[in-house]
């Protein structure tokens, strides 16, 4: 077939789940507007979707009958980057999804566009007769033009009871509906005040009203007028304040500094002193924090040592850069080093992008930085508002914010000029995927790093295995911070064998020795955070006559039982229902919600709250934190030394720092580690490690108090010694023996189905395809299973 040459093509991809493009003719009203990077909309199975241009194209293989023309361009400019589109385009080859996908995923939903129906009355149209109608035109008669639900509100009906009358309407020609693409979110906008005259006359004019003249003197500029004393001074004072800042404020700030109203704003721009005019608003979800200014400091040895080697790397004119493994004991200044190499990426026009594991330290994390670095800081994570993240979004897009921290989805910013990655608390789990497209922050870190050519940092006081193993290969330089800063001690760490305790008669949750520690700490006024990485009031509740647990009806899980709303709840598909008062399999009565043989953050707050009734406390989990700014709500409390005692999940465990914390005690030391999973003692010993580091962090000495019934696990007993290196020998040598990673790499299949037998049938098909696969083309590949997931059933499905 010959290729056709006449036109211009665009090769596209959509958000479906088959990894192939599609070929469209560009319009030529479009040909010089369509760049790679830019979203479109084209016909696709029959109606108008969006998708992303990734590649222009002279000529294709297609014939002609076969080919649709783009309908229309959504963007001005292009929303991905050539590095973007080349970073998404390696997802979907390396993780095998979908380009279209590894797209979708990289812009935030507030900046996605969102398919709208408008409803708008026609030019010229019959009036109906009915009186439904007659209302729905009456609206539209106001409004230029509004979605279906929008009208369907203001007439206070439900979508379902208007949908036809539309069609009506829309059949005798009164309404036409228009289909448009548009983001969730759009730029607010707002009146910003900026002065109108040169300084010198405005200076000349501040002197008048500050020396009690009753009006202003007759000039071409400057009207008479007549002015009450007080109200001149409040206008000096607005100029003045125009004047010294040298830029245009908005109206409610001002008025807010000067505590004037705005009447007397207008008053001056009447007078032509000032001049208002719209300006885009950026909602800044910082706005409310306290930021505290910063300064670098001198670093030691060992920190100098390891800022002097990114520095050499973000010096060097290699094509290739080497990353890093920046290994630091809990609190030896690793962000130090992280704020003074970024400051010279700033000094040379380049941007940063620092990405943390939770949610909850990326306010904590970026107050540190916009003390040091101000405006130039921008957020990206889901819980800003969908009008904070399109704001952010674009601010980091046109090169206003040069400096991005958020969690991993931070990894696909629109910066320009990127000059350094950074990864803290590399080791996390929380930068793994598990929704698709499943990805690996990490790994797709390390490629960004090298399409844009800049070294990629990773920091963590317990590396990941795979991390460490690679530094000591040589992939990545490993820089080292064996001490604190200012030479401070790393706490002492206490263990509890819980089974003494048992022995003793204690069958509370606390030791006698954390009990009295709790004590010590509230005598002394210091700070104690206690940790359990399990939510809830009790694991699971069971009746203690025939032994029935209490289960979810779609997963194969126990729920959890939640003292503050008194419902069982299931952690992994949300399903919730009330507590029985009697056994539902024999009706008996003797049902335990207290948690003896399991228990979660809500019971040890109430024995927390019964132990120390005059003690401030406080829970910090997913439960506590559903509100929008909860998180940094309660870490300020903590800071500002409003709560006691600090009881957390995982949550607590990175990054906070805190130096009135001396002591951490971790409940139960034992709950990852007999989890079916390779992993289980790295996660565990890095969770303890991380949370015992949150204590002594200042001149208060620290200590640490684990509870265990297995205190002579290697992974326990090195979180005792603070020894990484000696854990990390013990835990290698066992995945050498079995090959797992870092020896290995280990890929997933799970398959799910709401029938158990056909689940079953087609795991057994896919594993016999892949052992021919296997026998014939790939015999160093192992093949293990298959066997039923951990959790075999979760959300009704089997899996």
């Amino acid at each position: 077939m010959d290729r056709i040459r006449d036109m211009s093509y665009a090769n596209v991809a959509f958000p479906i789940t088959v990894n192939r493009l599609f070929t469209y003719a560009v319009p030529q009203h479009l040909d010089t507007i369509i760049l790679p990077g830019m979203r479109v909309l084209a016909s696709f199975h029959g109606s108008a979707q969006e998708g992303v241009v990734v590649e222009r194209i002279d000529e294709t293989d297609l014939s002609a009958d076969k080919i649709k023309n783009i309908s229309e361009c959504l963007d001005d400019t292009p929303t991905y980057s050539e590095e973007l589109l080349a970073l998404t385009k390696w997802m979907s080859d390396y993780y095998l999804t979908s380009w279209g996908n590894a797209l979708y995923c990289a812009v935030p939903a507030a900046v996605r566009n969102q398919k709208q129906i408008y409803v708008r009355l026609q030019p010229e149209y019959t009036p109906p007769i009915g009186k439904v109608q007659k209302k729905i035109v009456a609206v539209l008669e106001s409004e230029e033009e509004l979605t279906l639900n929008q009208l369907a509100r203001r007439l206070g009906v439900t979508y379902a009871n208007l949908r036809p009358k539309i069609t009506t309407l829309k059949q005798k020609g009164v309404v036409e509906e228009i289909v448009s693409h548009k983001p969730k979110a759009t730029s607010q906008f707002t009146n910003v005040a900026e002065l109108a005259l040169p300084h010198a006359d405005i200076r000349d004019e501040i002197n008048e009203l500050m020396t009690g003249s009753d009006g202003y003197e007759q000039s071409t500029n400057k009207p008479k007028s007549r002015v009450p004393h007080a109200a001149a001074l409040k206008h000096a004072e607005i100029l003045q304040i125009l004047l010294d800042e040298g830029i245009a404020l908005t109206i409610t700030e001002l008025t807010k500094q000067v505590k004037a109203s705005p009447s007397m704003i207008r008053t001056l721009e009447r007078r032509g002193f000032i001049k208002i005019s719209r300006a885009a608003a950026v909602r800044n979800p910082l706005s409310q924090q306290p930021v505290a200014p910063t300064q670098p400091y001198t670093l030691n040895p060992f920190q100098s040592d390891a800022f002097r080697e990114i520095l050499k790397a973000l010096r060097s004119e290699d094509e290739s850069k080497q990353g890093f493994l920046l290994h630091g004991v809990t609190g030896s200044g690793k962000t130090e080093v992280y704020m003074q190499a970024i400051a010279h990426i700033l000094e040379n026009g380049k941007s940063v992008i620092v990405l943390v594991p939770e949610i909850s330290l990326t306010p904590q994390t970026a107050s540190r930085f916009i003390g040091r670095f101000g405006e130039r800081v921008a957020l990206l994570h889901s819980r800003l508002s969908d009008g904070e993240r399109f704001d952010q979004w674009h601010r980091i897009q046109k090169g206003e914010a040069d400096i991005v921290i958020g969690p991993r989805s931070a990894i696909f910013a629109p910066v320009k000029q990127l000059g350094l990655l950074i990864i803290d608390e590399e080791h996390s789990d929380s930068y793994k995927s598990d929704t698709a497209p499943r990805y690996h922050a990490r790994e797709v870190a390390q490629k960004r790093s090298e399409l844009s050519n800049c070294p990629l940092v990773l920091g963590s006081a317990t590396p990941s295995l795979e991390s460490f193993f690679h530094a000591k290969n040589g992939t990545y330089k490993l820089l080292k911070l064996p001490n604190r800063v200012m030479d401070r001690k790393m706490p002492d760490v206490h263990i509890v064998d819980m089974r003494n305790e048992l022995k003793k008669g204690n069958r509370t949750i606390f030791s006698e020795y954390l009990r009295n520690a709790i004590t010590e700490r509230l005598e002394r006024q210091e700070q104690t955070i206690l940790f359990l990485n399990r939510r809830g009031h009790s694991k699971y509740v069971f009746c203690r006559t025939c032994g029935y647990v209490e289960r979810c009806l779609n997963c194969s899980i126990s729920l959890t039982f939640h003292f503050e709303t008194k419902q069982l709840v299931c952690h992994h598909c949300g399903h919730r229902r009330d507590t029985h008062p009697s056994c539902p399999d024999c009706n008996g009565t003797a049902i335990d919600y207290f948690g003896r043989r399991g228990f979660g953050t809500e019971t040890v707050e109430q024995e927390v709250i019964k132990s120390y009734p005059m003690a401030k406390v406080q829970r910090f989990d997913a439960d506590t934190t559903t509100r929008k700014n909860a998180h940094q709500h309660i870490l300020e409390a903590f800071e500002r030394q409003e709560i006691d005692i600090l009881i957390g999940t995982q949550m607590v465990s990175k990054g906070l720092d805190f130096p009135n914390v001396s002591l951490v005690g971790v409940v139960v030391a034992d709950t990852a580690l007999n989890l079916p999973d390779f992993r289980a003692s790295e996660q565990t010993f890095s969770l303890l490690t991380q949370v015992a580091g949150r204590s002594g962090r200042a001149e208060t000495a620290g200590e640490v108090i684990i509870q265990t019934y297995l205190p002579d696990h290697y992974c326990i007993t090195a979180v005792k010694q603070h020894d990484y290196i000696g854990f990390y020998k013990k835990e290698v040598e066992e995945r050498n023996v079995l090959q797992y990673p870092p020896y290995s790499h280990v890929a997933t299949l799970l398959l799910r189905g709401e029938d158990e037998k056909d689940v079953i049938d087609a795991s057994h098909a896919v594993s016999d395809y892949l052992e021919t696969l296997q026998t014939d083309r790939f015999p160093e590949v192992k093949i293990l299973g298959p066997a039923p997931a951990p959790l075999s059933k979760i959300d009704g499905k089997y899996r």
